[in-house]
């Protein structure tokens, strides 16, 4: 039983083949779909996110507002982009060994510049800080790095990457894509073991046709006798 279950076994007819193969993937698969669905839920829906904050003994962030876009043929927010390339420079020095740099473009009524240093993959968040920049001294205003937040919005960030597997980098998206490959081999031998169950089913012999075949056995034999 053990062995249908663990490992892969050869020369079976094609329903033990799909029965082992359905058991042995589901049991190696088991606890990588698990974080990937769970994972999935809590990016999908509020609710999930917040029971997580909730769960690290926070009270879940307010949404933010997305800022109103101008009215079409309005006039346009000004961008002021001079002196953000000496930002830039300073952001570069905050952290050494940085990967990538990026900056969520102020408008000209911002007093402050924020800038995302990663010195990971990109879907490291334990690897990932931000910085905000006063935009007329160039003095430090905030700077976040993921050992400063608390443990809510670690564990939400941590689910956010785990669901592709970058959180653990190629390793982890490695076992991601196995286990979502094996998710759709569970559905297909999930099927076909079903198909096979409902056509043996289906040609049972009815109560009726089955009390017919008693008849005629037991015809046959008071006119054998």
């Amino acid at each position: 039983a053990f062995r249908n279950v663990l490992w892969y076994r050869r020369g079976l007819r094609p329903k033990a083949r799909d029965f082992n193969w359905h058991n042995v993937v589901g049991f190696w698969s088991a606890a990588p779909l698990f974080v990937v669905v769970l994972s999935a839920v809590v990016i999908s829906y509020a609710w999930a996110g917040n029971l997580v904050y909730r769960v690290a003994g926070e009270q879940p962030p307010q949404q933010q507002q997305r800022p109103q876009q101008p009215a079409r043929g309005g006039p346009q927010p000004e961008l002021a982009p001079e002196g953000l390339n000496g930002l830039w420079a300073r952001a570069a020095e905050q952290q050494a060994g940085w990967r990538s740099i990026s900056l969520r473009l102020p408008t000209a009524a911002d007093k402050t510049a924020t800038f995302t240093i990663d010195g990971g993959t990109g879907g490291q968040p334990q690897k990932r800080a931000q910085l905000t920049l006063d935009r007329r001294t160039g003095a430090v205003s905030k700077w976040e790095p993921f050992s400063s937040y608390t443990l809510g919005r670690r564990l939400r960030s941590y689910l956010r990457f785990a669901h592709t597997g970058e959180v653990f980098g190629v390793v982890g998206q490695t076992i991601a894509g196995i286990a979502s490959a094996g998710g759709a081999l569970l559905v297909w031998t999930g099927l076909t073991l079903a198909w096979r169950r409902w056509r043996a089913w289906a040609r049972r012999p009815t109560e009726g046709a089955r009390e017919a075949i008693a008849g005629a056995d037991a015809a046959l034999a008071q006119r054998a006798d």
